[in-house]
């Protein structure tokens, strides 16, 4: 159980450090924080390590190892050598970044995972709501506008309804810390919340997640998650018109 909960303590510091929590988990972490030294530590070595992997990206280090290699190629090593600091340090140096480089990967993986569940729950509460949208029409020109005044760049407002897929409304949601846009359309009994993502947020990895099917894809200003109860193939089909009808605006 202990192991468990260091573990469930580990991932919640890695996305602190990242700016991940929410509001309410960050001042519930930050109050855990101010009363638990050994998580304080634990906190002070990740951004300490993170300080000298920025440090290490400036090093020219590497040149220098390159030219100390051919040096040793030229010279027959002697029979025994006893190994300077610096180089068992370089050694443990390259052990920790490894495990650091390790860490990364799954970090950003489990980074994916989290912005795929907000955004899941978004469209969840949407559908628990009155109506799933705060700015209710049909109209293009009446959503964008609509968002231009809420979040801070407005996403493409594309009219689908040739494809099936008709236009509802918009509502405004939080990833994160950051608010953004929400576009609604209906196909049949089923909604689509179509969020879009400022370019420089981790687009959510394509997923199900109670039920919900994700889509996401690109277009230079936006990363852009899809999330529907449609078959996988009907998302898909949603994908391709949303991509030729924002070509043409």
């Amino acid at each position: 159980m202990t192991q468990s909960l260091q573990t469930s303590d580990d991932l919640t510091l890695q996305a602190y450090c990242d700016g991940e929590l929410d509001a309410a988990a960050t001042a519930e972490f930050e109050r855990r924080l101010a009363n638990d030294p050994s998580l304080r530590r634990r906190r002070d070595q990740i951004i300490a390590l993170r300080g000298r992997l920025r440090e290490l990206s400036d090093d020219t280090g590497p040149r220098d190892l390159a030219a100390q290699i051919k040096s040793s190629l030229r010279t027959p090593p002697p029979r025994a050598t006893r190994w300077p600091w610096r180089a068992m340090a370089a050694c443990l140096l390259v052990g920790v970044l490894a495990g650091s480089a390790t860490t990364w990967l799954v970090d950003q993986d489990q980074a994916r995972d989290q912005i795929a569940s907000v955004i899941v729950g978004n469209h969840i509460r949407g559908l628990l709501a009155p109506q799933s949208f705060d700015v209710a029409s049909s109209d293009r020109h009446t959503v964008k506008p609509w968002f231009a005044a809420r979040v801070a760049e407005s996403p493409k407002v594309a009219d689908l309804s040739a494809a099936g897929f008709v236009l509802a409304g918009g509502r405004v949601d939080v990833v994160g810390r950051t608010p953004v846009a929400t576009i609604v359309y209906k196909h049949a009994a089923h909604v689509v919340s179509v969020t879009a993502l400022p370019e420089g947020e981790r687009i959510a990895a394509d997923t199900t997640i109670a039920g919900y099917h994700t889509r996401s894809w690109r277009d230079g200003s936006f990363n852009y998650v899809a999330v529907s109860d449609l078959p996988e193939a009907d998302l898909a089909a949603f994908e391709q018109a949303y991509l030729a009808a924002a070509q043409q605006l």
